[in-house]
């Protein structure tokens, strides 16, 4: 049998690792999804019962969530941006869809249009064939 060899045990070291790094992404990511609910509640505000006052609070939390808990005026005006980026872009997909049934409805009408003038069309030429075929019956 062979004797175990002696173990050499090595000083610990400080890790070295960029700080804050990871939490900084986590704090950024927890402050856009906070961001993201609120503008979503805030849209939903006016058809919700109390929804404005839920919405106000939710803002006022991703806020702070935004500012990491200290005085962050910049980041709150972040917030404020994104929130106006995203009412706008709100208001642009109404107009957008406000345009899109527009040019549908008109679509319909012109589809009823030629439906009608069809119809029209259709029984005037069955009229024309019934005189004519009525006209060759009253021949013989």
């Amino acid at each position: 049998m062979n004797p175990i060899p002696s173990i050499h045990v090595a000083n610990t070291t400080e890790r070295k690792t960029e700080p804050d790094r990871f939490g900084a992404a986590l704090r950024t990511a927890a402050a856009s999804a906070a961001r993201g609910v609120a503008a979503s509640v805030e849209l939903a505000a006016p058809f919700v019962p109390g929804g404005t006052v839920v919405s106000g609070a939710l803002r006022s939390a991703a806020g702070t969530l935004a500012s990491g808990g200290a005085t962050g005026g910049a980041h709150v005006a972040e917030t404020a941006g994104a929130e106006g980026d995203i009412v706008a872009a709100t208001r642009a997909l109404q107009q957008q869809s406000q345009s899109f049934n527009l040019q549908y409805l008109q679509l319909q009408e012109n589809m009823q249009r030629e439906s009608r003038e069809f119809a029209a069309l259709s029984n005037v030429m069955k009229v024309k064939h019934d005189s004519a075929k009525s006209a060759i019956n009253n021949i013989h």
